[in-house]
């Protein structure tokens, strides 16, 4: 793998402050394609300037496809909206059932809205609310996205497979 440019997943350990939809989604890209086995996402709606662009699907899809070993956990607290979109990335997560795995909050859990993106436990994005852009970033933290990931764990045990996201085999 040649050597990116800007930061760099594990490496570079500075905080980053995110203010905009064009700052996350090249942080989220950029994360996503240094990924090499786990990635795991948060979103209210699974923001589209982010995570519904050609580039980032490309990027999952190679990430999934190099590894039998690599997982995509992926959160969504409003999946009607996101099959309504015909989200890239939902359609990807259809095909690779067996990497890609989207699940819907329990009741409980519906009100959070908090976003948060955490690639390979160690560079993360967090948003305190998904519906800004405002948040931090880091491409080499182990405690912070490890904090992030005990969040996203708890709610993920709670969570439960969407019955519009399941994919019809006949």
């Amino acid at each position: 793998m040649e050597k990116p440019e800007g930061p760099t997943l594990g490496v570079s350990g500075d905080e980053i402050a995110l203010e905009s939809s064009a700052q996350m989604r090249a942080i989220a890209l950029a994360m996503a394609r240094q990924c090499q086995g786990e990635l795991d996402i948060a979103s209210r709606q699974l923001d589209p300037a982010v995570y519904d662009t050609d580039a980032f699907v490309e990027a999952v899809k190679k990430l999934v496809l190099g590894s039998r070993y690599a997982r995509v956990r992926i959160l969504i607290n409003s999946p009607e909206i996101v099959i309504k979109q015909g989200h890239r990335l939902v359609a990807l997560a259809l095909k690779l059932t067996s990497f890609i795995d989207i699940r819907t909050p329990a009741p409980e859990d519906q009100d959070s809205n908090q976003a948060m993106f955490i690639a390979d436990r160690t560079g993360y994005i967090h948003q305190q609310l998904s519906d800004r852009y405002e948040g931090s970033a880091d491409f080499s933290n182990r405690g912070r996205a490890g904090e992030l990931l005990r969040s996203f764990d708890l709610l993920w045990e709670k969570a439960a497979p969407d019955p519009n996201l399941r994919r019809l085999h006949i």
